[in-house]
């Protein structure tokens, strides 16, 4: 837990000494015009916070998947240009990853710890342009990052960690109507993990004024796809073998669904900007809010499977909930009565999903060879 903690207590304090500077700028600059609130705020605060996770993230041996990613790095990738060859020619997916690591390998080091320090550091350089062009809150957003559990994911599924990364410099790109560029990061992001090629339709699903026909189109296809879902995934599990996530498909056919918590965590801010949905204006906000919709409908479709091949999907819009949910907090409600007693609700309820989602999962545990065990 101490690990844990000591992120969350890095929060806190930063939050002490910036939140107000933050918050006062840029809830000022969001109320002024349509997509103002794009305005970077201090670079310490944010580089504190992800500089210790990067560090855990480098250090560690034994967390989640950590030392399956070892064995990759240590034993599977030969650092030879006839490996790479037989990698860029095979049907294997997430190519770029491999090929990028293997040359890692040949010529920086062989030193797993170094690697994962570079991977982190591209991801954390990625989240802090991504917090500070769009946070409206700093405690809001670490908050949420952190008891979503999100933050985890420096420690777990690297690959698509890197790609969730990547795809975030697209953002500003979908929010100007810019596909072309839109769909090369997302080709980019493929390369690291091909989860990605799956961001780039939802550019035209996203776009658009919230609560509208569309959105609704939207639900009404996710229900088919919901009562379809049994013979889809047997297709599914066919057209995979051999594929990285083999293993996923055939488990999704267990019937062991996702937990029903998540789909009601997914759904508190979808609820928050339907009930307001007239005082929101803004079209960034409003691509915003149907990420989240399509977010929920995805955990929704998770709870009917095993979940853990749809719940890769809904991280890539996890992620655009740290922002979503601190605007609707701090400019749509900012002159709500009951703005204090929602807020402390906000803290409660979520670090109460985070110590539930931490003890279900059995994620306390960090290991490692340098700093040593913690529970």
């Amino acid at each position: 837990m101490f690990i844990h903690f000591s992120i969350l207590a890095m929060i806190l304090v930063m939050s002490l000494l910036y939140e107000r500077r933050i918050k006062t700028e840029k809830v000022l600059v969001a109320e002024e015009s349509d997509g103002g609130f794009i305005y970077n705020s201090p670079l310490l605060p944010w580089l504190l916070v992800f500089a210790l996770i990067t560090y855990y993230a480098t250090v560690r041996t034994d967390v989640n998947d950590s030392l399956a990613y070892i064995d990759i790095y240590d034993i599977f990738l030969e650092p030879t240009w006839d490996y790479i060859q037989k990698i860029a020619t095979d049907n294997s997916s997430d190519k770029g990853f491999y090929i990028l690591s293997i040359l890692f390998k040949m010529y920086i080091s062989t030193d797993y710890h170094l690697w994962f320090f570079v991977i982190s550091v591209i991801c954390s350089i990625s989240f802090i342009y991504f917090f500070r062009k769009y946070a409206v809150s700093y405690l809001d957003t670490l908050f949420f990052f952190f008891c979503t559990t999100l933050y985890f994911n420096f420690f777990s599924m690297m690959r698509q960690w890197l790609a969730i990364s990547i795809v975030l410099f697209a953002f500003g790109f979908l929010r100007k109507g810019k596909f072309i560029p839109f769909m090369l990061i997302c080709i980019l992001a493929a390369q690291f993990h091909n989860s990605a090629y799956f961001m780039i339709p939802i550019y035209f699903l996203v776009r658009g004024e919230a609560w509208k026909r569309k959105q609704i189109s939207i639900i009404a296809v996710f229900a088919i796809a919901v009562v379809f879902l049994s013979p889809l995934l047997g297709r599914l599990e066919s057209s995979t073998t051999g594929w990285t996530y083999d293993y996923v498909a055939k488990s999704m056919n267990t019937n062991t669904g996702s937990s029903f918590i998540r789909p009601i965590i997914a759904l508190i801010p979808v609820v928050f900007a339907f009930l307001f949905r007239n005082e929101i204006k803004d079209k960034t906000v409003n691509i915003l809010i149907n990420i989240s919709l399509l977010n929920l409908l995805l955990n929704i479709l998770a709870v009917f499977t095993s979940g853990l091949f749809v719940i890769r999907f809904s991280t890539y819009f996890s992620v655009f909930l740290t922002i979503l949910f601190p605007y609707l907090l701090n400019v749509t409600l900012k002159d709500n009565p009951n703005i204090k007693i929602i807020k402390v609700g906000y803290y409660v309820f979520y670090f109460i999903y985070y110590w539930y989602q931490m003890s279900y999962s059995e994620s306390w545990m960090y290991g490692s060879d340098i700093l040593g065990y913690f529970m």
